[in-house]
């Protein structure tokens, strides 16, 4: 069963939210939600004393804090919860990005768009896996533990969350490898970032999510961060 909040000042808001999550419901069977509906920052985290949540439906403009501020103070007492903007403005992308939001609803929330943002959180894809050689052993790599690949000569260094492989092979043999993950970007000729782990972009440096920083090739700023935000919510 999955815990659901909703945090919206409008009650009309809320209730259509409510009315999403009943046909999301309906659309798949063998889902459970127990739904709590909040109209104030104050009642949410209140109610988060007593309380955790699998999934936060949060308006950006709600009384005396924004969305932002409540998922701040979300982020942390929870950081695994997933978070869901509902907003009828798009200028709070970048932060919606730094706290991780799994996605960024503009209102009138479209039902299509309301079920791509639950599908996200409730259901679970299929494992894809890179299959490598790494010290004359064969190994299947979750593609999506991969942070990026780093040529060094004649031989790929490719960085996990928990441990790297290096590999002889070329990058665009990866890249062929990765073609079904649309995620995975050419960065230069040298290095392959996956966009789900960027952790942060600049006209002039990519940061990554262990901290490794690469340079923004020239021209590509625009490109690369339409993508980062594209494969972030």
């Amino acid at each position: 069963m999955y815990k659901v909040a909703i945090c919206d000042d409008e009650k009309s808001s809320a209730a259509e939210a409510a009315g999403l999550l009943e046909k999301y419901k309906r659309s798949k069977p063998g889902l459970e939600f127990k739904l709590d509906i909040f109209n104030s920052s104050i009642e949410l985290l209140g109610a988060m004393e007593k309380e955790s949540y699998d999934i936060y439906l949060l308006d950006i403009y709600i009384d005396k804090m924004n969305g932002i501020e409540i998922a701040d103070t979300i982020r942390k007492r929870d950081y695994s919860g997933h978070i869901i903007f509902m907003t009828t403005s798009n200028a709070f992308y970048k932060e919606a990005f730094r706290i991780r939001a799994v996605h960024y609803l503009e209102k009138p929330i479209l039902e299509e768009e309301f079920f791509s943002a639950m599908d996200r959180v409730c259901v679970e894809e299929e494992v894809k896996f890179l299959t490598v050689r790494d010290s004359g052993e064969v190994r299947r790599i979750p593609v999506d533990e991969i942070l990026y690949i780093q040529s060094e000569d004649h031989y790929k260094r490719i960085l996990t969350e928990k441990k790297s492989y290096l590999v002889r092979s070329t990058m665009q043999m990866l890249m062929d490898d990765l073609g079904d993950v649309p995620h995975f970007y050419l960065l230069g000729k040298n290095v392959i970032i996956n966009l789900k782990k960027v952790l942060r972009i600049t006209k002039i440096v990519i940061v990554m999510e262990d901290g490794t920083e690469f340079s923004v090739p020239r021209g590509t700023y625009r490109v690369i961060s339409e993508l980062v935000l594209k494969y972030s919510f």
